[in-house]
């Protein structure tokens, strides 16, 4: 009988995104570790997400949520979720966003899975109060609740009443790439960014909490002399994209803006960057800045969520939120300064490897499920 633990992650959705991007790495770290893995999404059967973690080895099930019809749909899926646990023998399930526990809190309560954490990415939910009651019951079946930023712990100690014990602050964790001219020049060559072009990229989900018609405005008030050179990517997908393309062509920057849809290997695209930017007005700890700086891209974001924290000690530079004048100036010292971006990239990579190192992250994780570091430390054989 194969004894070695079955660890599950639970996607939010398989589509690109920051908290999808986190779950993806922690089941590709706990898979090298020796551990069995099993992945799924609620609110998805299918994404490039998905085909990444098959391409690994991963084994994906489709738990969507949205295939249940009826009345009765909600117990339908808890009885269907029960059964998966049991089925797979899951020993430590992990899920992203408080409202997964909804969908799978009583269901892990009933099969005993031993561990249950869940991980908390950003807290825009908590601005509207009927969702308070519902947080604070499901929260109970989590045996231990993990937060991106350190702010946001105060808010389930204070206003959900967990108890601290069972709140925990965790970095989001990132390996640091290897940049190298061949690489930068093939992923160029791909996108078709000429010699002396200054591209700018942003990458994620194009919705309205990116607020990329603030970037859109401050791409557009750069000075001429720096707008001739440079270039915007948006690299993502969403609902947005048509507005957006739209209010592109009103501020009449045509071929100044690409968008380049949903992709995969954001590591190798990020290669291509001279400077990253996002305009977001809600974050956590965005996963795709700390990819950014781990792929050695100078970064220019918002001053929201825990990104102040992040880009502090000259890492970074931080601008208000819906502000594009002040979003403007900061792009264009990145692009005008080849010494601050050197300086900045400098310092972040410092920063990453003394506080975001996926392996020491991983190990955090696999503590809070009640795992050892790898399969080799439980005594147990692959």
């Amino acid at each position: 009988m194969d004894t070695v633990p079955v660890i599950a992650e639970g996607l939010f959705t398989y589509r690109i995104g920051g908290s999808e991007r986190v779950a993806v790495d922690l089941a590709l770290e706990f898979k090298r570790r020796g551990y069995r893995v099993v992945c799924f999404a609620f609110h998805d059967a299918d994404g490039p997400m998905r085909r990444q973690l098959e391409e690994s080895g991963i084994r994906c099930l489709d738990m969507n949520y949205a295939r249940f019809r009826g009345a009765f749909r909600r117990l339908a899926y808890l009885w269907n979720f029960w059964r998966m646990l049991r089925k797979e023998e899951i020993s430590a399930l992990h899920v992203h966003h408080t409202a997964a526990l909804i969908l799978c809190g009583i269901p892990a309560w009933l099969a005993r899975v031993p561990k249950v954490v869940m991980t908390e990415h950003a807290l825009q939910w908590r601005s509207r109060p009927k969702n308070r009651g519902p947080a604070r019951h499901y929260c109970r079946y989590a045996s231990e609740i993990t937060v991106v930023e350190p702010a946001q712990a105060e808010y389930f100690h204070t206003e959900l009443g967990v108890p601290a014990q069972r709140v925990h602050y965790v970095a989001n964790g990132v390996r640091v790439a290897n940049r190298t001219d061949e690489r930068v020049a093939r992923m160029r060559q791909e996108l078709g960014i000429r010699d002396g072009v200054f591209a700018f990229f942003f990458v994620g989900r194009l919705d309205p909490l990116k607020d990329l018609g603030t970037l859109l405005q401050a791409f557009a008030a750069l000075p001429a002399e720096v707008l001739h050179y440079s270039r915007l990517y948006l690299v993502g997908d969403g609902d947005e994209r048509a507005p957006l393309e739209a209010r592109r062509d009103t501020l009449k920057l045509g071929e100044h803006v690409t968008f380049l849809g949903a992709r995969t290997d954001i590591s190798e695209v990020l290669m291509a960057a001279d400077a990253f930017v996002m305009s977001s007005i809600s974050e956590g700890l965005p996963m795709v800045l700390l990819e950014a700086m781990a792929a050695g891209v100078p970064c220019v974001a918002t001053a929201v969520g825990g990104i102040p924290q992040l880009l502090g000690s000259d890492r970074g530079l931080a601008v208000p939120a819906r502000d594009p004048a002040g979003l403007a100036r900061a792009m264009v010292a990145v692009a005008r300064s080849a010494d601050l971006r050197a300086r900045l990239v400098a310092n972040a990579m410092n920063h990453l490897r003394s506080n975001h190192a996926l392996d020491a992250i991983a190990d955090r994780y696999l503590e809070l499920l009640g795992l050892a570091p790898r399969v080799a430390d439980c005594g147990t054989a692959e």
